[in-house]
């Protein structure tokens, strides 16, 4: 019986683990999903996976982070 606890806790974790990877490859905040995940398992697994992109989806951008709209605006100083 013991055994079966821990492959359920190695599976859950596996879970837990992918569910944030692909949250991360479509642009969403990975400790929310991780919460998610830990608290749901499979369920927040397959949301995320129906989910959409964000705009900026894709570029993996660590925890939720978004890149800021104006930063192109601004000048970069060369050195000489």
């Amino acid at each position: 019986m013991g055994g079966f606890v821990v492959l359920g806790a190695v599976v859950w974790l596996v879970v837990v683990v992918v569910t944030v990877q692909i949250a991360v490859q479509k642009g969403r905040r990975a400790w929310v999903w991780a919460i998610l995940a830990i608290l749901t398992g499979p369920i927040a697994m397959f949301a995320v996976f129906l989910m959409q992109p964000t705009k900026g989806g894709g570029s993996g951008g660590g925890a939720g982070r978004r890149e800021d709209p104006k930063a192109g605006l601004y000048e970069v100083p060369h050195k000489k």
